[in-house]
């Protein structure tokens, strides 16, 4: 088809497009639903989301395996585990940059920007935890959990009251060394010595921290640091120091606990076996339960199931899933009713109440009883998935780290990923690859050409555009 000259020189009304930048421009198709391709049900409620999948892609990895992976998504996308209001912050953000974040919502904020690898949403997550480390948060405290190493170095962290402190020091889980802790323990205690003006000695420090002492657990602190740098400084007892030393060869301490901090995960990985998927499974509606058993190499937590949806709609009556995992001795360790999806859905995510540890070479067993609806299945599963594989993916897909929206749409623009639309440009026909939506954002002209009574489609010819000139007006 040809446009002689239905880019520069027909009048349009400009409408919305007038004087609005790429961001204010990206909102308002947002929120008026134009040009929508992908629906999301988000939370316990299944609110209905409208997006354009093109705007998820070139923000996060985990969109854009959704969309155009090996098995993409059809039909409408679940997402139990995030509730609306949160999913519209991650929205607004996505197609705007603008970050509505605050201590009441940090931590579901930053929990769907680990989920979909949105690096640079997590960094502003991170700096706002940074600067509010002094306080006693709920949220902070669940986050100083997975970067405690990182945020005990934070320069206003000693800052922060005793009641904080002694917090942090009840975690029974923190990624850090119990090193890290007594050193940080001591720093703090230094600096409240300097802001009452008393020297910071040892014995006034153990002063300073009264019973936050003996939430250390100061039999598992490095030996080398705990001979050079506790022993003689003033801060224990002689008696205590002879009881750290004498539970080094098995002896129980009387003073500190010696359990070993738990390790906090920070990757998540959405792991799915199948290459593609199939409908009407029979023998998954007729046997009492659909089992699979799992092995892996090294301590993980399992945080969620994904399960094979439903090919039709599901009735109230059918609805129920019990979703149990057995363990290597066959012993029962979660027991979980969940709810099918009413309509139609490719897979459907069962998100756990409390995550389950996986010991590495132990089998486990995930158990589904009978399930009362037609359902779809995998075909061509993988019998081993290694997370190596992922993590090359990643970096593989790191390109969008640290780019803002303008920069991460002129790179798929550069690089043609997921275009929808070609123009042959110029008296030389030159070809360009771009994206319905991204037009249709910032041009009345594109829009009708691509949404109106009479659509394009096939190749458009631009003849009157030559194709340098063309190449400006795409980015």
């Amino acid at each position: 088809m040809t446009c002689p000259s239905k880019i520069v020189k027909t009048s349009y009304s400009r409408d919305w497009q007038d004087n609005k930048s790429l961001k204010e421009c990206m909102m308002y198709m947002l929120k008026k639903e134009i040009m929508c391709d992908a629906i999301f049900r988000v939370g316990a409620e299944q609110s209905i989301v409208k997006v354009h999948k093109y705007m998820l892609a070139s923000r996060s990895p985990v969109f854009y395996t959704m969309f155009e992976g090996a098995c993409p998504e059809k039909g409408e996308v679940i997402v139990p585990d995030v509730n609306l209001g949160t999913f519209k912050v991650l929205l607004k953000y996505i197609y705007s940059d603008v970050l509505d974040l605050s201590l009441d919502n940090i931590q579901e904020v930053l929990y769907v920007a680990e989920k979909y690898m949105l690096s640079a949403m997590q960094n502003e997550c991170a700096v706002l935890l940074s600067s509010s480390v002094e306080t006693s948060n709920a949220s902070i405290l669940y986050h100083i959990q997975y970067n405690a190493a990182e945020f005990l170095k934070a320069p206003n962290a000693i800052k922060m009251s005793k009641e904080c402190m002694e917090s942090i020091l009840q975690l029974d889980s923190a990624n850090c060394s119990e090193t890290d802790i007594c050193q940080f323990l001591i720093k703090w205690a230094g600096s409240q010595c300097e802001a009452e003006k008393i020297t910071p000695s040892g014995e006034n420090m153990r002063k300073i921290t009264g019973s936050l002492l003996y939430l250390v657990r100061f039999p598992l602190i490095d030996k080398i640091y705990f001979a050079n740098e506790i022993i003689h400084s003033g801060f224990l007892t002689l008696e205590e120091v002879v009881s750290v030393f004498s539970s080094h060869y098995g002896q129980k301490n009387e003073f500190f606990a010696e359990s070993v901090r738990k390790v906090c995960y920070q990757k998540s990985y959405r792991v799915l076996r199948h290459s593609y998927l199939s409908n009407s499974w029979m023998l998954y509606r007729n046997k009492e339960n659909d089992a699979l058993q799992i092995t892996v190499n090294k301590n993980i937590e399992l945080k969620s199931v994904i399960l094979y949806g439903a090919v039709g709609n599901v009735s109230c009556n059918d609805r129920e899933i019990i979703v149990k995992i057995l363990n290597d001795n066959g012993n029962e360790i979660c027991n979980q009713t969940y709810e099918s999806c009413t309509h139609v859905c490719d897979v459907q995510t069962v998100v756990l109440s409390e995550p389950i540890p996986l010991n590495s070479n132990e089998c486990f067993t995930i158990m589904v009883n009978s399930v009362k609806f037609v359902a779809y299945y995998g075909n061509k599963c993988k019998p081993e998935c290694r997370i190596d594989d992922m993590t090359e993916q990643r970096r593989m897909e790191n390109w969008r780290d640290g780019k803002s929206l303008s920069e991460c749409m002129v790179y798929m623009l550069e690089r043609e990923i997921m275009y929808d639309v070609t123009f042959r440009v110029g008296t030389e026909e030159s070809i360009f690859k771009a994206n319905k939506y991204m037009l249709a954002s910032r041009s009345q002209v594109f829009c009708d050409m691509f949404e109106g009574s009479y659509p394009e489609k096939g190749d458009i010819k631009v003849s009157d555009i030559n194709s340098a000139t063309f190449k400006v007006l795409l980015k």
